[in-house]
């Protein structure tokens, strides 16, 4: 396969994933309105960050499977 193809490949996966964080991140959001992200991890709350990122982690493995 040419080289535009692989890139348009890429290019697609990459905002599929990002759309996904982006939706995923909006629905926790939404699901915890008691929970201010944002301020917790401004406050130095590494409970919330360590939280955040294994939910980003999860995510990432599973819209890399989900992609490929």
């Amino acid at each position: 396969m040419d080289l535009g193809h692989y890139v348009t490949s890429i290019v697609l996966s990459l905002a599929i994933g990002l759309a996904g964080f982006v939706a995923a991140y909006k629905i926790f959001d939404w699901l915890t309105p008691g929970v201010n992200f944002s301020d917790q991890i401004n406050a130095d709350n590494r409970a919330v960050a360590i939280f955040l990122a294994g939910l980003f982690i999860g995510l990432g493995l599973l819209l890399g499977n989900a992609v490929k």
